[in-house]
């Protein structure tokens, strides 16, 4: 994995499962512990406390895909977004992550299966919420639905007038999956690969 997209898988998993960034100083932070286990049954969702999140109504089970994020993306789903090389695994096992980039190009797309929020009580975009109120994100807005599932855009700061997109999707209410879209032109290229991306993985999760 390319060390600007390994950084970011570690920098985007750290906000994820809610490790303090000392100071919010927008430098690139280290690698959380990792958390074994596996992701409970999507029928054991609780409800966001916050009446303002949006609640899941159809829930999905991610639970198959705990062993290998990157299946969430199949090849011909990744092509069509314009990615043809096999996606890479990340090491960090508390929050699974995959990653994809073309070759000669700075365009890249990034997976995050948020288990480990889930297990430590932060999942879902509750999850992100506390982040941000904690003070452990500085930027989170709450964006379109992506076939039917509410999503959030969410970071250390708001890059998306650069052509950097990290948008997450509430696949139940106390899990959800991030996906990332880098590199890009400018904001509406980027965010608009990172919905498909996310409507990719959801198409996946239905086993459509």
């Amino acid at each position: 994995m390319p060390n600007v997209l390994r950084n970011r898988v570690a920098a985007a998993t750290l906000v994820l499962v809610s490790v303090a960034v000392a100071g919010c100083t927008g430098e690139t932070p280290g690698t959380p512990t990792p958390t074994p286990g596996t992701v409970p049954s999507s029928a054991s969702s609780t409800a966001p406390e916050d009446p303002n999140i949006p609640k899941v109504a159809n829930p999905l089970d991610a639970s198959a895909y705990v062993g290998d994020a990157c299946k969430l993306l199949p090849p011909a789903a990744a092509a069509e977004l314009g990615f043809t090389e096999p996606g890479e695994a990340s090491n960090d096992t508390s929050n699974p992550a995959c990653s994809w980039h073309i070759r000669g190009k700075a365009d890249g797309l990034q997976l995050i299966l948020g288990s480990g929020n889930r297990e430590k009580g932060m999942g879902g975009l509750a999850g992100l919420h506390k982040a941000k109120n904690a003070g452990q994100l500085r930027f989170l807005e709450p964006g379109p639905d992506v076939d039917g599932y509410p999503t959030v855009y969410f970071g250390l700061q708001d890059r998306r007038a650069s052509g950097n997109c990290d948008l997450a999707v509430g696949v139940a209410d106390d899990l959800a999956i991030s996906t990332l879209a880098k590199g890009f032109d400018n904001e509406q290229d980027s965010c608009g690969t990172a919905r498909k991306f996310a409507s990719a993985v959801i198409k996946t999760l239905k086993g459509a």
